[in-house]
């Protein structure tokens, strides 16, 4: 959509610059104003999210004391450093092994439960058998690696009604 304003406001200015000149100067410059202005406010906007974003933070771990139940085997502790209420996150798992080298486990897992600024929580979440790389264990044991998790989305704002 974007490319069609373009050429659409090109093919303007090129007739406008053909036939009237001052017309073409003066568009052009108003173009120049109002696109400059957008720029530093969506750039304003992109800071104050990634800033926020940063805020999240995802810790993983295998956890025998905590996750009790063996189909849910690891322990994120989600915290929101933010001012901001969330919604969700996602994040990417990556588990490695010391003996192998590369990624052993990679996925991706979600949290779609509102976390209010300064609340931190600890969830427990399974793995799943198609995230690890080939060959795939036959036992899986959590402890056996070492996990880290990448907050990948965050979403700002209250829980969405049902």
């Amino acid at each position: 959509m974007a490319f069609v304003v373009t050429a659409a406001v090109a093919l303007l200015l090129i007739e406008l610059y053909l036939r009237r000149r001052p017309w073409a100067i003066a568009l052009t410059g108003v173009i120049a104003v109002v696109g400059t202005v957008i720029w530093i406010f969506s750039d304003d906007q992109s800071r104050s999210q990634r800033s926020a974003v940063s805020a999240v933070t995802v810790d993983v771990g295998a956890d025998g004391e905590t996750c009790l139940d063996p189909t849910l085997p690891l322990a994120a502790t989600l915290t929101n450093s933010s001012g901001d209420m969330i919604n969700r996150i996602a994040f990417d798992l990556i588990g490695q092994q010391a003996e192998r080298a590369g990624t052993a486990y990679r996925g991706t897992l979600r949290h779609d439960q509102v976390l209010a600024p300064g609340e931190s929580i600890t969830r427990c979440f399974p793995l799943l058998y198609h995230g690890f790389a080939h060959p795939r264990p036959q036992i899986i044991d959590a402890t056996k690696y070492e996990w880290t998790a990448h907050v990948t989305l965050v979403g700002f704002g209250n829980a969405p009604s049902p």
